[in-house]
C-alpha cells in the first residue's frame, strides 16, 4: 500500500470508523483512541497489506484494540481491589492488635506472664509450671482464667469500637 492509498484510506474510513468504536465503547474520547491505534498499525503493516482489504482490517484491528484496553482495565481494576481490600486488611489487623493490647493490660501480672510463655513463646505446660514454679494444675487455671478474661475484654472493646464507627 503506498501512502497515496493510506491517506484515502484515512479519509475513506475514518469516519466510520470512528461511528463504530464510538458504538462499542459510549466514549468519544475511547472512540478516539481506537481510531488513531488503528490507523497507527495500519501504517506499520501497510507494505503488507493491499487498499482492498485495508477497511477490514481497520475495524479488526480497532475492535481487537478494544478487546485487549478492556482486558487491561479488568485487571487494573482488579489489581487496585486487591491492593485496597489490602489496605483495610492491615488497617484491621492495626486496629485488632491495639484492642488485643488494651485487653491484655487487664490481666494480672501473672496471666501476662503465663499466656505470653503459653501462647506467644509456645512453651508446654510442664514447661512453664518449671519456669514460673506453680503446680500444673496452677498453670492451667491461670491461663484458663487469663483467657477468659481476655475473650471478655476483647468482645467489650470490640463492640465499643463498632459502636464508635456506627455512630460518626
Amino acid at each position: 500500500m503506498s501512502r497515496n492509498d493510506y491517506n484515502e484510506c484515512v479519509n475513506e474510513h475514518s469516519d466510520n470508523l470512528f461511528r463504530y468504536c464510538f458504538k462499542l465503547t459510549q466514549s468519544r474520547a475511547d472512540a478516539d483512541d481506537l481510531v488513531q491505534i488503528a490507523f497507527v498499525k495500519l501504517w506499520e503493516n501497510r507494505e503488507k497489506l493491499e487498499k482492498v482489504v485495508a477497511k477490514s482490517w481497520l475495524f479488526r484491528t480497532a475492535y481487537n484494540a478494544m478487546i485487549d484496553a478492556f482486558r487491561k482495565n479488568k485487571r487494573e481494576r482488579e489489581y487496585r481491589n486487591v491492593q485496597e481490600e489490602k489496605v483495610v486488611e492491615n488497617q484491621q489487623s492495626f486496629e485488632n492488635k491495639d484492642l488485643i493490647e488494651q485487653a491484655f493490660e487487664t490481666l494480672s501480672e501473672e496471666q501476662k506472664k503465663l499466656i505470653l510463655l503459653r501462647d506467644y513463646e509456645g512453651y508446654s505446660y510442664n514447661e512453664i509450671a518449671d519456669i514460673s514454679g506453680l503446680t500444673l494444675s496452677n498453670v492451667k487455671i491461670i491461663l484458663f482464667r487469663g483467657r477468659k478474661i481476655l475473650k471478655i475484654k476483647l468482645e467489650e472493646l470490640h463492640l465499643q469500637e463498632y459502636n464508635k464507627k456506627n455512630v460518626s
